[in-house]
């Protein structure tokens, strides 16, 4: 039994500039499926996403984000695939127990296409010892692997129809899906996007304590949404005799 669908969500994010989870930061979220109901316990989906996360050290209450004055806002498109396991017997009638919903939980993997939009500010002290604060913009895109795992809910609507709701973390290889943090080397730079070493003076070492990424664990983003799905089956009717 096949069904494909859509749905409609929020996505959040959690790393450098927002290290804890935060609901309320979210931005938007659609994606696009089809799933395979292998058995009454297992299914296998397909899963198109495309959405927005962002984040903005001034939001924060800690002093050391507010002084470092960061923000970036990044598009994401995600194409994965994903096992769900479903604990009632969810339409099927193999035993005695029919059930018009379920719980289930989900595992995956998934390929992330990023591109953020970044800016900082930069601190220099004129003649006078009167700070300056100049923006810097920049952009950049990427693609990475990620994990899946999340939880999940569905319901029949009538013989054709399912709805169902979904929160599904990822876990992407890369710390700079915000365009802030650490390279594979360990290492971090906010005043060059191109890799390029820059000359070290004493003014731009105090840039760069002020300007620590605030974790060293990749970034993470959420996707929470809401779908409605259409099904595909054959009644199989016995011959006449």
């Amino acid at each position: 039994m096949w069904e494909v669908g859509a749905g409609v969500g929020g996505m959040n994010y959690k790393g450098d500039v927002l290290p804890k989870f935060k609901p309320l930061v979210v931005g938007p979220g659609a994606n696009i499926f089809a799933r395979m109901n292998y058995s009454r316990s297992l299914s296998l989906k397909a899963n198109a996403i495309i959405g927005k996360i962002h984040g903005d050290d001034t939001d924060l209450n800690d002093p050391f984000h507010k002084v470092r004055e960061f923000n970036f806002n990044s598009s994401i498109m995600e194409a994965g695939g994903q096992i769900e396991y479903n604990f009632m017997n969810f339409r099927t009638s193999a035993s005695r127990i029919i059930n018009n919903w379920t719980p289930y939980v989900f595992g995956g993997g998934a390929y992330t296409i990023y591109t953020y939009n970044a800016q900082r500010i930069d601190i220099t002290v004129d003649a006078s010892l009167n700070q300056i604060k100049t923006p810097t913009k920049y952009s950049k895109g990427n693609r990475r692997n990620s994990w899946i795992l999340g939880i999940g809910f569905k319901k029949e609507l009538n013989a054709r129809w399912n709805w169902g709701m979904e929160f599904g973390t990822r876990w992407v290889n890369d710390d700079l899906v915000d365009g802030f943090g650490y390279d594979s080397n360990g290492n971090y730079d906010t005043r060059t996007t191109s890799g390029t070493p820059t000359i070290i003076d004493a003014a731009l070492l105090r840039e760069k304590k002020r300007q620590v990424p605030g974790t060293k664990a990749k970034d993470m983003y959420y996707y929470t949404n809401i779908s409605i799905s259409y099904l595909f089956y054959k009644v199989h009717c016995p011959p006449r005799r």
